[in-house]
């Protein structure tokens, strides 16, 4: 029953990004995107509630407004790619279709009632503080995690060669349907394979060293993984050492997770001068954060 509610609401985000991709095919202007990067906000907030400030307190909290100007950044990136890609196949086509702009714009809004009868968010454990049994077997059985492993395979049948930002924007487009942890688990599965592609070891990288994920996997080494998966590459270890950097500025209880300063050091000594340059500096910023008189001793045992 949960695996069809998620195949529905899958449905229904088809159906968002539908939207601007249909208005990039009709030949709609730029001015289009503002409507369908709104609606894509409102999504978040119907289907997503709990990821925003609650009250007038909240926002005057640190890191409200700049997580919601990341929020929408993203949404905009992902609506111009979508209106975009409409517009290159409609360009190789050479077919524009004829119709109302409130015809692509409508699918899109629809979408977001559509999966609200489908869905209710505050029903979910990180809501309501009680566990809905659904809600539980689906996050703890192997029907999940295959379940997860399909919703990833657009992913990673990307190019190699796929942006940062491209990639991030897919990772923001499963959020609503799996778990930061669970998500995280699929993609780890994925890279374990000695031949897994960079933009996986990527991704893999974006979402080991999120904060969410960081809060729902406490414990269990998420960044550490991360750097297992960018070793032998210049351009993952710097991007993992500046993400990982950023974590623990955000988040210092996320340090017990992240590689010790011995880890770092050995994979600056094997790795290009820039590359080198920015896990030492994380491995400083470790040492200034280690509970042990700042000199990292103790924590050997992670990675």
């Amino acid at each position: 029953m949960m695996t069809n509610r998620l195949r529905l609401l899958q449905l229904a985000n088809g159906l968002m990004y539908f939207g601007p991709l249909l208005a990039g095919l009709g030949g709609f202007g730029w001015r289009v995107v503002p409507a369908f990067t709104l609606i894509f906000m409102l999504w978040l907030v119907v289907m997503r509630p709990g990821d925003w400030p609650q009250t007038a307190d909240d926002w005057h909290r640190p890191g409200a407004v700049p997580g919601a100007a990341a929020r929408l950044a993203v949404q905009l990136l992902l609506v111009v790619v979508l209106f975009g890609l409409g517009r290159g196949i409609g360009g190789v086509m050479g077919v524009t279709p004829v119709m109302p702009t409130m015809l692509p714009v409508g699918l899109s809004f629809l979408a977001i009632p559509f999966a609200r009868l489908i869905w209710n968010p505050r029903r979910t454990p990180r809501h309501s503080g009680q566990p809905s049994a659904d809600m539980s077997a689906t996050l703890a059985g192997n029907a999940d995690r295959d379940m997860a492993r399909r919703m990833t395979q657009p992913l990673a049948d990307l190019s190699p060669e796929v942006g940062t930002d491209q990639i991030a924007a897919h990772l923001a487009a499963l959020s609503p349907y799996l778990s930061p942890a669970l998500l995280f688990q699929a993609l780890a599965e994925r890279v374990q394979a000695s031949d897994a592609p960079v933009h996986l070891r990527r991704a893999l990288i974006l979402q080991a060293t999120d904060g969410r994920v960081a809060e729902a996997c406490h414990g269990q080494a998420a960044p550490v993984k991360a750097l297992q998966a960018a070793q032998g590459d210049d351009a993952l270890l710097a991007l993992f050492a500046e993400r990982c950097a950023c974590l623990l500025r955000e988040n210092v209880d996320a340090w017990g997770d992240c590689p010790h300063v011995a880890a770092l050091e050995r994979a600056a000594a094997s790795a290009g001068p820039q590359a080198a340059q920015a896990l030492r500096d994380l491995a400083a910023l470790n040492l200034r954060l280690a509970p042990l008189n700042g000199d990292g001793r103790g924590v050997a045992s992670r990675g």
